[in-house]
């Protein structure tokens, strides 16, 4: 999948400290029930299960310079790393003010988006349970995952969805140099399913209780939220 790669695994080596942690549960995670340990990892699509595992990094005061949920390919992982080395390097230089140092991290993200490659962007394709998922929320209200567009009235209105890679870097465009205990990461990888449940051969068609259940209290938990919110904003 994504290490097991020469440039991916020569950057880790010799410009990161690698550690891991268990997040399974934590809030922002989602339910993935069926799938065994002894089950083959199979190449995805960029961002595919970024509720289940990210790839932090960090400075080594705790400053968040970049995240990558879920799973990414090993030529766009490599560009990515770069990206985060770049970002360190503005982190720790202190010949910039605040206010420029950030004018900064947004034209080093812009930069790297505009300079996207067309198989980079194939690769950023949506798996389409996530999509479908996307689009469904579209009725509860707008999603920054979609790109905007005019309708013949000339009201803006949602048009097609946004690379995976755009949405994360919009989403860390909004997070410049965040501590990572302050850094909100449920909201960073709210987009698609919640839980997976596409396993093949003899588990495909199975139902995931546990899984939905999860789900379930999820929504009822945002929906409460932005209830509680709502009434706040209305008084």
């Amino acid at each position: 999948m994504s290490l097991p790669n020469e440039e991916v695994l020569d950057l880790l080596q010799k410009r990161f400290v690698v550690g891991a942690r268990n997040i399974e549960r934590e809030r922002h995670v989602g339910t993935s029930h069926g799938y065994r340990c002894n089950q083959t990892a199979v190449g995805t699509t960029n961002g595919a299960g970024g509720r289940n595992v990210q790839l932090v990094m960090l400075a080594s005061d705790g400053t968040v310079l970049h995240v990558l949920p879920g799973f990414w390919s090993p030529e766009d992982l490599a560009a990515e790393l770069r990206l985060g080395l770049e970002l360190h390097s503005l982190h720790r230089d202190e010949s910039f003010p605040e206010d420029r140092k950030e004018a900064m991290y947004l034209a080093l993200h812009r930069s790297f988006l505009a300079h996207q490659s067309a198989a980079s962007l194939a690769r950023c394709e949506w798996q389409s349970f996530d999509a479908a998922a996307e689009r469904a929320r579209l009725e509860s209200g707008p999603r920054d995952t979609f790109a905007l567009m005019l309708d013949t009235q000339g009201k803006v209105v949602p048009g097609g969805l946004k690379p995976t890679s755009v949405v994360v870097h919009e989403r860390m465009m909004a997070r410049p140099f965040v501590k990572l205990a302050a850094f909100d990461m449920e909201t960073f990888v709210d987009y698609g399913r919640a839980y997976y449940d596409n396993n093949a051969g003899l588990d495909r068609g199975r139902s995931f209780p546990r899984a939905e259940q999860s789900n379930k209290k999820r929504e009822r938990e945002q929906e409460k939220a932005e209830r509680l919110a709502a009434s706040k904003t209305g008084k």
